[in-house]
């Protein structure tokens, strides 16, 4: 079942009131991509050989990743807790005529998918969302076959506690206190999660896997990052790295 609780109740609320301006804002190309710094369609060597094999997209959102591994012969299934975001999916994949699965499901609780039915579980840029990390890590471990892989990207620790405009650093790094933003216009409250590379390694370990890489994709150099990402800043990114990336094997 969906947890109720108040946190992924707003995050449900929250995804479901801003899915529409988030995906017509656009940027989001029907491509592997794990999010600022790292190459759009390059998996950074970390997803291995796709074709053929079942995969579970945690967090799908607007379902652009998945539908670009269906593309290449991977039988995806897609869940999230947002509705809007998976209709969003879900006319997407039609319009590209591929064949994805989607569930409205929390990633904490994949009560009706089957244990090992993947050989990959992926996610972009949704963990940082997510409450309870270790209960997402521990359902991907369930699901997964012996051997199978964990990809996912959120945003880096680091970077989020620098301020966008004066580079200075506003938080401790060890604070694990999340960042809230109300959204009067939304009427609802984004959560967004503190986690240190090292917590999230300890977490995926309880859960049984083995971290096999760990990724800080960027560039030195402004004016090589494409856009601005959003609330990301091109001048902080070349300081920074943006995004952290983790592959860990079952």
């Amino acid at each position: 079942m969906l947890d109720d609780s108040s946190d992924e109740e707003q995050a449900r609320t929250w995804w479901n009131a801003w899915s529409e301006d988030f995906q017509e804002a656009g940027g989001h190309s029907i491509a592997v991509a794990f999010g600022p710094g790292a190459p759009e369609g390059d998996d950074l060597g970390l997803l291995g050989d796709v074709s053929g094999r079942d995969a579970i997209e945690l967090g799908c959102g607007g379902g652009q990743f998945g539908i670009a591994l269906a593309q290449q012969g991977v039988t995806v299934t897609g869940v999230d807790i947002s509705e809007e975001q998976l209709d969003y999916a879900r006319t997407l994949a039609e319009k590209h005529d591929v064949d994805v699965e989607y569930l409205h499901r929390s990633v904490t609780d994949l009560f009706d998918i089957p244990d090992d039915a993947f050989d990959l579980a992926f996610s972009a840029f949704a963990f940082q969302w997510v409450e309870d990390l270790g209960a997402c890590f521990t359902e991907a471990a369930r699901v997964l076959r012996d051997g199978g892989r964990l990809v996912f990207s959120v945003d880096h620790p680091y970077y989020k506690i620098v301020d966008t405009d004066s580079h200075e650093v506003m938080r401790s790094y060890f604070s694990d206190e999340p960042r809230r933003e109300y959204s009067e216009s939304l009427n609802a409250e984004m959560v967004v999660y503190s986690r240190g590379i090292g917590e999230t390694v300890q977490l995926l370990t309880e859960a049984g896997f083995t971290v096999e890489t760990i990724r800080e994709p960027g560039y030195e150099q402004p004016e090589n990052y494409e856009s601005e990402f959003g609330s990301f800043d091109a001048d902080l990114m070349a300081k920074v790295p943006p995004t952290v990336v983790y592959a860990a094997r079952l």
